[in-house]
């Protein structure tokens, strides 16, 4: 298919986002599978003593004090106790992928003692009452095997934040069975966190959904966020899963370097795809096999976008070098580093309708070989406010995970409008849920937005300054 484009113009603003400086964060270096033995009653599984290490997660050490310091005053009480230290709880939450639960595994290794781990929403029972049950029973169980680190995941699905019964009462009690979950998830908590050799951990992705009654001090006494690694933490994540393995010693800065984003889960499955491609062939993993690895790996989740060439699309010779300049620039980025030049993080696109906007977002998609993920105000507007602001959110988290990925923002004033325009607060809260995600935005994201738009002059301009961050 050929476009023929007459008489448009492309507007092409690097959207420089703010590179922030390095946050205090606790990073995991590695990640496992959920749990490794055998399946309990209501989704728990009893693993023993795990075999991992700290010294199997890549750097955190000053999260690994905290966690020391904690669990140490549950395995040598009679040191602790007589200061009056009666801590627990350790509450790990950040991205999906980034190790949580490898991180609760490492500790009960650590100390030699057993790990009891959980799955929540597989001990919610559409009975009522029997959640409770449940909870009850799994606490109960673990502390009968202490030494312990009794490990919550996905604890949101029991402790989410309780709901409020309106007028018209709860004639089916849902809602009065959802707030006892929660309450008893805290009784539980409280009856057991003092008993000696049990250590209490969890895990959720979302921190701010939880009862704030639940992770108050004097449940959960020490709270950590996993965020995802950056490339120091990245090289010594790689370090970590091929000292496992059968490999020819080569350098790994260049991996590190071209991982930004990555989860320990998605490195560690990385690791694993080179490791099958040398299996094949009966020799030691080599640096080819992770770049074989890294090309078949990440940046595809394009469903239902049809790839578009240079070939497919006709454009003015001076739209064409821009836009090999830019498909350049983000398929190599050290080099052009090395070169003093600021990588561009997005392009707005300007022009009347039928001019092939949209083609020039699925070509830059195609060239860079990334995840494509379209979004337009009829996406998001119009619904209720929650659902609308979980599907931004959605799309930003999926982006990240799929990463290096491309967010398409089709017709962009339908989302963002100007403020002279009227806009219904259900918008205003999804605009807004979808600037604090812009913002969010960083680098090892590895996540480049494409915005159009046939009415710029419709866009506020403060919007329009953060959106080019």
């Amino acid at each position: 298919m050929v476009l023929s484009v007459l008489g448009w113009w492309v507007a092409v603003i690097w959207i420089l986002f703010s590179r922030p400086k390095a946050r205090e964060t606790v990073v995991v270096g590695s990640s496992q599978s959920k749990g490794d033995s055998s399946l309990g009653n209501c989704g728990s599984r009893v693993a023993g003593v795990p075999s991992v290490r700290f010294s199997d997660v890549g750097g955190m050490e000053t999260v690994k004090d905290e966690i020391r310091q904690l669990v140490r005053g549950h395995v040598e009480p009679a040191k602790y106790r007589r200061y009056g230290i009666a801590r627990n709880g350790i509450l790990l939450h950040g991205p999906r992928g980034s190790g949580k639960t490898f991180l609760a595994r490492a500790t009960a290794g650590e100390f030699g003692i057993n790990f009891w781990w959980v799955s929540s929403p597989e001990l919610v029972d559409k009975w009522i009452g029997a959640t409770g049950s449940s909870i009850r029973s799994e606490f109960a169980a673990a502390a009968a095997n202490k030494p312990v680190v009794f490990f919550i995941d996905e604890i949101d699905s029991l402790g989410s934040a309780r709901q409020v019964r309106g007028s018209q009462g709860d004639p089916g009690g849902a809602g009065r069975e959802f707030n006892n979950v929660a309450l008893q998830l805290m009784q539980s908590i409280d009856q057991y966190r003092e008993t000696p050799g049990f250590i209490l951990m969890a895990a959720t992705n979302l921190l701010d959904g939880l009862d704030e009654a639940l992770i108050r001090p004097g449940r959960f006494d020490l709270k950590l966020r996993i965020d995802l690694p950056d490339e120091v933490e990245r090289l010594k994540i790689f370090e970590t899963h091929l000292s496992g393995k059968p490999w020819r010693r080569f350098e790994l800065e260049e991996f590190a370097r071209r991982t930004p984003g990555w989860s320990p889960a998605k490195i560690r499955a990385l690791v694993e795809q080179a490791a099958a491609f040398a299996a094949d062939d009966g020799r030691k993993i080599e640096d080819g096999d992770l770049r074989r690895a890294l090309a078949e790996t990440g940046g595809k989740d394009r469903p239902f976008v049809q790839p578009v060439q240079w070939e497919d699309i006709v454009l003015e010779d001076h739209v064409t070098l821009d836009l090999r300049t830019l498909v350049q620039m983000l398929n190599e980025p050290g080099r052009m580093k090395k070169m003093g030049m600021e990588i561009p993080t997005g392009v707005l696109l300007l022009g009347p309708p039928g001019t092939g906007k949209s083609m020039i977002a699925r070509l830059i998609a195609t060239e860079t070989q990334r995840s494509f993920y379209p979004i337009t105000a009829a996406d998001v507007l119009g619904g209720l406010t929650g659902e609308s602001v979980k599907r931004v959110a959605q799309v930003f988290e999926r982006a990240r995970e799929h990463s290096p990925s491309i967010i398409f923002v089709d017709e962009m004033d339908g989302l963002l409008p100007g403020n002279k325009r009227y806009v219904a607060q259900h918008d205003l809260q999804v605009v807004e849920q979808f600037m604090t995600e812009i913002s969010n935005l960083q680098a090892e994201h590895n996540v480049f937005l494409v915005g159009t738009t046939n009415h710029p002059q419709n866009i506020d301009p403060p919007k329009q300054t953060r959106f080019r961050r």
